[in-house]
């Protein structure tokens, strides 16, 4: 559900538009935007894998747009959730600021893609059937759209999950609560235990197990860039003592 927000006709566009941009894209993207990234890395212009190996991509082509010092437009197609935006221009702040020296620099810049359904976006039109509800600041006046989905949390039909609500439920404030009460003597915190992970599949396995498998098999491609053989094996031949998705 997080990233099932690259419809057939986002596909089109990114295919007719943005033709010579780099594309990315996360393992849990849908089919068709996994195959455009997929092509794109066979030519050099993309890279498929987890958010870390996204944000190792961009930051290698940003290295070596500022080491050639010769004036470039970087476009990157995001595939992914638009949480990662936050990391990525910090990431190609802190390389703009390490590179800024008495040397004469070249133009470069970075344009993030976000490529969602355009039915999906907030609107900043106030008199229109849709709004964000609030005044807008003077200084945001001419901006048309702004980040997020129309409606819901964070969900719409149109293909909304551009921010998804259940990826930022694990806040910082909510560990932090956790830890001070650890040790937990008086075993105040089993009663939020989540028991229905204990529940078995049909084939004998916690659904906590199968849950945790595809993370496992993207930190285990993120650390040797190989794909897990286990994966290849399901994917492959199947395994009936085996999940399969």
């Amino acid at each position: 559900m997080v990233h099932d927000m690259f419809g057939h006709n986002i596909v089109e566009k990114i295919k007719e538009q943005y033709f010579d941009a780099f594309l990315t894209a996360h393992f849990e993207v849908p089919g068709e935007m996994f195959s455009l990234a997929i092509e794109a890395k066979e030519r050099g212009m993309g890279v498929v894998g987890s958010t870390q190996n996204i944000l190792d991509f961009i930051k290698d082509h940003l290295k070596g747009a500022l080491d050639r010092n010769v004036d470039e437009h970087l476009q990157f197609v995001l595939g992914t959730e638009s949480g990662m935006i936050t990391s990525i221009v910090a990431a190609v702040r802190e390389l703009f600021g390490l590179y800024n020296s008495s040397q004469e620099r070249a133009n470069i810049d970075v344009e993030i893609v976000f490529p969602v359904s355009s039915d999906a976006v907030s609107s900043t039109h106030i008199n229109g059937s849709q709004h964000i509800g609030f005044s807008i600041p003077s200084n945001l006046d001419n901006l048309t759209v702004v980040p997020g989905v129309s409606s819901g949390e964070g969900c719409s039909i149109h293909g909304g999950c551009a921010s998804c609500p259940y990826m930022k439920m694990n806040t910082l404030g909510s560990l932090l609560k956790i830890c001070h009460h650890l040790p937990d003597k008086n075993n105040k915190l089993s009663a939020y235990q989540a028991s229905r992970f204990n529940v078995k599949t049909p084939l004998g396995m916690s659904v906590a197990e199968v849950g945790c498998e595809p993370i496992l098999h993207m930190r285990h491609f993120q650390a040797s860039k190989r794909l897990p053989e286990k994966l290849v094996r399901q994917v492959l031949h199947g395994n009936e003592d085996e999940p399969s998705w």
